[in-house]
């Protein structure tokens, strides 16, 4: 499977099992921003214990490999697991809704063009803007920054600045955040 691929067979997954979901991490952060590459998928979900096996079934082996028990504990305490495609090396990271932006990513979620003929369910610009600088913040790399850079350069339109201020000074990035933002301008 290509890249394009997996995106549409992980949309139809998802819809199909009625899961709610978000695109979030480097996808959704590209179309708001730049283009780069990347081989995994990351998607937030509402994902109760129950919802396991039948999302489970829509990722059949040996075409993927998803730890169904993994999973499971993952759905009921929060937190993330991933189903790996080995024939193409993709990654789908699910992020378990767990704290106020997941929730928020999946409440205020947009429909968007993924690729042609496909939209799909995204975070918003401002929580995933607040998600990258968490992840930049607990020591993950650069690509973050730049891409909330991206962001802030190409769609400045559509981010709601003054959210992702109160987002930020919420969750101790005010400063990260002013720091982002001085750079967009340059």
């Amino acid at each position: 499977m290509t890249g394009p691929e997996v995106l549409r067979f992980v949309v139809a997954a998802l819809e199909q099992s009625q899961i709610p979901y978000a695109l979030a991490g480097s996808l959704a952060a590209m179309s708001y921003g730049e283009p780069r590459g990347t081989l995994d998928l990351d998607v937030v979900v509402a994902l109760a214990p129950a919802d396991v096996a039948r999302l489970a079934a829509l990722f059949p082996r040996p075409d993927f490999h998803f730890d169904e028990s993994a999973a499971r504990q993952v759905a009921a305490q929060g937190g993330q697991f991933n189903v790996i495609h080995p024939a193409s090396g993709w990654k789908i990271d699910f992020f378990v809704v767990g704290d106020d932006i997941e929730r928020s990513q999946i409440e205020r979620r947009q429909m968007r063009f993924a690729l042609p003929g496909l939209s799909a369910a995204f975070s918003p610009p401002e929580e995933l803007i607040i998600k990258k600088l968490m992840y930049y913040q607990a020591g993950e790399s650069d690509k973050h920054l730049r891409d909330v850079a991206a962001m802030l350069a190409i769609s400045a339109e559509q981010i709601d600045v003054d959210r992702v201020d109160s987002l930020a000074q919420r969750h101790g990035l005010g400063e990260l955040w002013n720091e982002v933002r001085q750079r967009a301008q340059r």
